[in-house]
């Protein structure tokens, strides 16, 4: 007889509990640290995504800002008058440009520039005709032009002169195509390109250095270090020629002064940034705002996930103060100097001396009516919220410092102000103070 038992053995039920139980605290604790590493990664992924695009965002707009109201020669052009005369506002020489001209950029065309008289010293515009007359002046504070936006009302207006003429910028809302409400809007121009002229017969006739590749027919501006004509013209191989109006004359063009031809509708940039909403491309049911930037009418969307788009501007008032001003405040500005010829500044808030016209009549020059203080920009501020485009938060409700609303941490509302959802995602805030190389305008 076997003296073993034949009871076989196993586990209690109490052990099987146990090791269950343990075995259940070990997947919770695998699932948990699964969810946490991705919950983690797609933090660290938004963020990443947000610290690039907000970087290339400012990078992008920095180039465009400095370069603002560049023109010829800009780096190195001095006032002619003596230092005791130097007028503010008059480093570089007034664009002249004839009568015969037609821009559809936003620049202004002979019936939108305003004229002072030098028999009336009040800087103001004086009625002024331009009947008989060949040319005018282009005001450089075209060169430059802020929106600012509440809501989907932008001051100055977008059909004032000065804003971009390419484009016809999106209706403000929160669908598909439309304008983000409660973003700024900026316009710049500037020069670039040209090509070295060698030879001038006088009468509107220019060689080129190199021969163009294709015929162009349009505005152009021929200038050296001393001049800056604009007029009609056609482009061919070697051959500039101007199509002047009648009894016109073209300024006498130094051949030692590097005089260049530019093709205006290539060769000056017209810049717009403007935030957009649009259709999530992989979630037709969800919206995202984005960045873009127009140039000369060619629009493109810049960088996704840009929430907010706030611009200030550091101008100079014609007492030499500094202040930080909003679009709407700069183009409110009207005057400066000394309006009532008193002999004492009538006011803090006033623009600087008009730059000199030398080409019109009777010591006529540029007045300053409204909008004058965009000559006296040196800087812009820049402010940008961006968020992480898409969910990378553990809630809704992650706080945020954006410095145009106070330097208070907030919380983002359920309907944020470019009237898209929260939603789960960081948000950060990128800022740049920009100078204007070309300062003054």
């Amino acid at each position: 007889m076997n003296k073993y038992s034949n009871k076989e053995s196993g586990f209690t039920l109490i052990e099987l509990l146990v090791a269950m139980l343990i075995t259940s605290i070990l997947l919770l604790g695998v699932i948990s640290l699964f969810s946490n590493s991705s919950a983690l990664n797609r933090a660290q992924a938004g963020l990443a995504v947000l610290q690039e695009n907000g970087r290339y965002a400012i990078s992008r707009i920095k180039s465009d800002v400095e370069n603002a109201g560049r023109k010829h020669c800009a780096s190195i052009a001095l006032p002619r008058e003596t230092i005791t005369d130097w007028k503010q506002g008059a480093n570089m020489t007034i664009w002249q440009v004839a009568t015969n001209v037609l821009f559809s950029n936003g620049l202004p065309n002979v019936g939108d520039i305003k004229i002072d008289l030098a028999s009336d010293p009040d800087q103001l515009a004086d009625t002024y005709s331009f009947a008989g007359l060949t040319s005018y002046p282009l005001d450089t504070s075209y060169f430059i032009r802020g929106h600012e936006c509440t809501g989907g009302t932008c001051l100055p207006d977008f059909v004032d002169v000065g804003s971009d003429g390419s484009i016809t910028l999106p209706s403000p809302g929160s669908g598909n195509g439309q304008r983000g409400l409660n973003s700024d809007v900026l316009t710049v121009r500037y020069l670039q390109g040209g090509v070295e002229v060698t030879g001038n017969d006088g009468l509107g006739g220019f060689t080129l250095e190199d021969p163009v590749s294709t015929t162009y027919t349009g505005n152009t501006l021929v200038a050296d270090c001393d001049n800056s004509y604009v007029a009609p013209a056609t482009w061919s191989g070697v051959n500039v020629d101007l199509q002047l109006p009648t009894g016109a004359t073209i300024p006498t063009y130094d051949g030692l002064a590097d005089t260049k031809a530019y093709r205006l509708t290539q060769d000056v940039n017209t810049v717009t940034y403007f935030i957009q909403i649009d259709d999530d491309p992989n979630n037709s049911t969800r919206k995202i705002s984005s960045l873009y930037r127009s140039e000369n009418g060619v629009v493109q969307q810049l960088v996704e996930g840009v929430e907010r788009f706030d611009l200030f501007y550091l101008v100079q008032l014609q007492t030499g103060h500094v202040v930080k001003m909003t679009a709407d405040e700069v183009n409110q500005v009207t005057g400066g100097g000394d309006l009532d010829n008193d002999g004492a500044l009538d006011s803090l808030v006033g623009c600087v001396t008009p730059p000199k016209v030398d080409f019109l009549p009777s010591g006529a020059g540029l007045a300053n009516d409204r909008g004058c203080l965009w000559r006296s920009v040196y800087a812009v501020e820049v402010h940008l919220l961006l968020n992480t485009v898409n969910n990378s938060a553990s809630e809704e409700a992650e706080p945020f410092i954006y410095s145009p609303d106070g330097n208070t941490p907030q919380t983002p509302g359920t309907v944020l102000p470019n009237g898209l959802n929260r939603e789960k995602m960081y948000r950060r805030e990128f800022t740049a103070i920009i100078p204007i190389r070309s300062y003054t305008l």
